[in-house]
């Protein structure tokens, strides 16, 4: 009776051994895949200067990059600023007028950057909502401190996101799951100061 007892007790307890490794095995084999598919997933496209970048709602266009004194409206920068300017076209692919292109560039090798402001070049205006399906050629530009020194080649990420009809919050339509798309590498214009080797 007792070995009747053992066994069974045996039995029961190799059974939570083996599902126990097998749950380990488990779980080593989902971190490792994700950890390749992030891996894999990193890997983002270096395209050239001119080239256009489909994001998901923006079709993307980075032209170049150069310092200026004054923003695109003619007002001068403010004293011990000065403006990091790309120029770029911007295309709204959705059916409606957005102004969520203003998350859609990173300055990479630029230390504290703050968010950029896009003006038109059509009419130097600052630029609000872009209108779907009319490409807009476009300044970005970045007030940055005069004594920083500044590469002299950018380093811009082009910034995707991806359209749910539902998310998952409040169950409305949107542009989510911000996610690097590409990345350009833009010269500085020649007559840039400060810039680094």
């Amino acid at each position: 009776m007792k070995t009747a007892v053992i066994r069974k007790a045996n039995k029961a307890l190799y059974t939570r051994i083996i599902a126990g490794i097998g749950g380990l095995l488990a779980g080593a084999l989902s971190l490792g895949l994700s950890i390749y598919e992030t891996r894999t997933g990193a890997e983002v496209a270096q395209v050239p200067a001119d080239a256009s970048v489909r994001t998901g709602q923006w079709n993307v266009t980075l032209h170049s990059a150069s310092i200026a004194a004054e923003t695109p409206d003619g007002r001068h920068v403010a004293d011990g600023k000065k403006a990091l300017t790309i120029d770029l076209t911007l295309e709204n692919l959705t059916a409606e007028s957005s102004n969520l292109y203003r998350q859609t560039l990173k300055l990479e090798n630029v230390a504290n950057a703050p968010d950029p402001r896009f003006y038109l070049a059509r009419d130097r205006d600052a630029l609000w909502d872009l209108q779907p399906m009319m490409p807009e050629t476009v300044k970005a530009v970045w007030e940055l401190p005069a004594t920083q020194t500044l590469p002299k080649a950018l380093k811009v990420t082009i910034v995707g996101t991806t359209y749910k009809p539902k998310d998952n919050l409040y169950a409305a339509p949107g542009w989510f799951n911000p996610t690097d798309v590409a990345r350009v590498d833009l010269p500085l214009a020649a007559t840039t100061e400060g810039a680094a080797p």
